[in-house]
């Protein structure tokens, strides 16, 4: 009886060729070494017993898709909707083939050989350009119904073991992390909307595929890169407002810093958003102010507009002398952070400078994990922010005395020094009320190994930034991951109406 060519699919994900094009499905066909995306798919088709009068035996993708023409079971991909266990057709710079696992909304998701050299999950956009059909086999009835009912769920199956997890974790002060995971799979439309203004006009911009928003957490503005080609009927300059409009939300608003003109005709824009002004120096004094507060002034010099600011509750004085209003702003959040164990997040969201707690940043909508990214990379590191020995310096200035004396608070973790070395970080502060408490704080965030996920092809969610926390859910062979992670950097891609993210996540607990 024959199984379902989707599941022995699934069965080979993450399998690579070694040297050129050498694989078990080439030596099964006898030859080993050419391209093998083909005979991935009748490799298939043989293991789970499915006759060659079903699915063809060929190497070929034109053979393959001229075999379902002539049978008539070959559906053209505007006037048909693929099902599970189909062959989806592609044709890019070279053919290529897949088996098409499901649909979901306007999406198709596949499962391919030799792509990126291994055996790995696609999405596209069911209006993808490259998609020339579907070859429509004749299964037995079962192996596409069976099969359907147990993907369609397997979605809410990771966001239900993902909750389970989370809500079973006690956190570091013994409480029962509340998670409310929200089984929102909808997928992205993908209609961008690119406006610009010019004085008082107002148009709207055709934009290339291959348009990007950027954000990373600290230090760095938001930055929006598109292509158009040139037309006479709008002029683009620098200092224009640009608001871009994903699936009816606003997401980015900046002002053009860069054009660039090649001699194809093709304009190349570079957009950053408000943060960008934060790049300028300045000398402030602040008394007893908070970090929200601190925002505010420096907002009112640059005329930069103000959105919601949390209330950071520590007030602090400083004198800012020819400082970055980046870094004025990062050692405020910096102390805050010491005095009171809370991270916030400034942003510009859509136009308006925001200050955020992170914990209220989650991201329910967006699970990433095996299925809804394509690749990923892992990376831990204790060459840079760890630190396992922290030194605080106090300096006493005593005018009855000669000479200043000098207070040190130091916290070490000595099992991490006899690990690691020494690594240490020294730093003066200005009152030494809380020097003890500061330097345990330091040691908590630091003392410990850097861990970096990268993960690319994600499905694209305009709620996603700089500082959100999205939930994870990945086997990292050795590693295994189910949590919220921060959000250090995204990266939002849009082409042919699909939006994807590159994310680059830290935190959470890493599971061995």
């Amino acid at each position: 009886m024959a199984k379902d060519i989707v599941d022995v699919a699934i069965g080979e994900l993450g399998y690579r060729e070694t040297g050129s094009n050498s694989t078990k499905y080439g030596k099964w066909y006898g030859m080993n070494g050419a391209a093998w995306c083909h005979m991935f798919v009748s490799w298939c088709a043989d293991q789970a017993g499915i006759s060659t009068s079903v699915v063809p035996k060929t190497a070929s993708t034109t053979t393959g898709m001229n075999w379902f023409k002539r049978k008539g079971l070959f559906k053209y991909k505007e006037k048909y909707t693929p099902k599970r266990g189909d062959i989806v057709y592609f044709k890019t710079n070279r053919s290529h083939v897949g088996i098409v696992e499901k649909v979901s909304g306007s999406t198709l998701h596949t499962i391919e050989g030799n792509t990126s050299n291994k055996v790995a999950r696609r999405t596209y956009p069911l209006s993808n350009s490259t998609i020339t059909g579907y070859g429509v086999p004749k299964y037995n009835n079962h192996i596409s119904s069976s099969g359907k009912s147990e993907k369609k769920t397997a979605s809410k199956n990771n966001l239900r073991h993902l909750e389970n997890i989370l809500k079973n974790k006690k956190a570091s002060s013994g409480k029962t992390i509340n998670v409310n995971i929200e089984n929102k799979h909808k997928l992205p439309e993908g209609n961008v909307l690119v406006m610009v203004k010019n004085g008082s006009k107002y148009f709207q911009v055709p934009v290339e595929d291959g348009m990007k928003i950027v954000w990373e957490r600290k230090g760095t503005p938001g930055v929006l890169t598109f292509s158009s080609k040139y037309e006479k009927s709008y002029k683009i300059v620098e200092g224009n407002e640009v608001t871009v409009t994903v699936d009816g939300t606003k997401m980015f608003f900046g002002f053009v810093f860069t054009r660039k003109m090649s001699k194809t005709g093709s304009m190349e824009f570079t957009v950053y958003d408000q943060l960008r002004y934060l790049k300028n120096k300045d000398t402030i004094i602040f008394r007893k102010k908070r970090a929200d507060e601190m925002i505010k002034i420096i907002a009112s010099r640059f005329h930069m507009n103000c959105g919601t600011l949390a209330n950071t509750r520590h007030k602090m004085s400083a004198i800012e002398n020819n400082t970055t209003l980046f870094d004025m702003i990062q050692n405020a959040l910096d102390n805050t952070l010491m005095s009171n164990g809370k991270i916030y997040v400034l942003y510009d969201k859509a136009g308006k400078l925001t200050l955020s707690d992170i914990s209220k940043m989650k991201v329910n909508s967006c699970l990433v994990d095996a299925e809804t990214g394509e690749d990923f990379s892992y990376e831990t590191s204790i060459d840079n922010e760890v630190y396992n020995q922290i030194k605080l310096i106090y300096k006493n200035k005593d005018k009855n005395k000669k000479k200043d004396s000098y207070d040190l608070y130091i916290t070490r973790h000595k099992k991490n020094i006899n690990k690691w070395g020494v690594l240490q970080y020294v730093e003066t502060i200005d009152s030494p009320d809380k020097g003890k408490e500061q330097a345990k704080i330091l040691l908590k965030l630091h003392n410990k190994k850097r861990r970096s996920l990268t993960i690319s092809g994600v499905i694209g969610s305009t709620k996603v930034r700089a500082g959100s926390l999205v939930p994870v859910i990945l086997n990292l062979r050795d590693i295994k991951v189910a949590n919220y992670m921060i959000v250090e950097k995204v990266t939002h891609e849009f082409s042919n109406r699909y939006h994807k993210m590159e994310l680059v996540v830290s935190g959470g607990d890493f599971n061995g």
